[in-house]
């Protein structure tokens, strides 16, 4: 599942508190998310609006029903002074390799 973090700024995102955020990843993170294994951690911009940030969180997870996860929700309270946010879970369904 994907765990995404949504935040629309009305001003820059400061790149170094984006930095210090993923640094505050700990060993406690990953023993308060069991049954869920993190993955990986992506940090998207938008292509035009630079004042938009997503945070995409991959966790590897044997239930189809999926909560925030507190790492999730840390990251949702450290950001949502900064603007409007948007916090939800997804759980894949299905994928299609594409071929060329």
């Amino acid at each position: 599942c994907v765990e995404i973090i949504t935040l629309r700024s009305p001003s820059k995102i400061n790149g170094q508190f984006i930095d210090e955020l993923l640094n505050g990843i700990g060993k406690s993170d990953e023993a308060t998310d069991t049954p869920k294994r993190l993955v990986e951690i992506k940090i998207y911009l938008h292509s035009v609006v630079e004042t938009d940030l997503s945070i995409h969180i991959f966790w590897e997870s044997e239930k189809e029903r999926q909560d925030k996860s507190p790492l999730g929700l840390r990251f949702a309270s450290e950001l949502k002074p900064l603007g409007l946010l948007n916090h939800s879970v997804w759980v894949e369904r299905a994928a299609r390799e594409i071929s060329h």
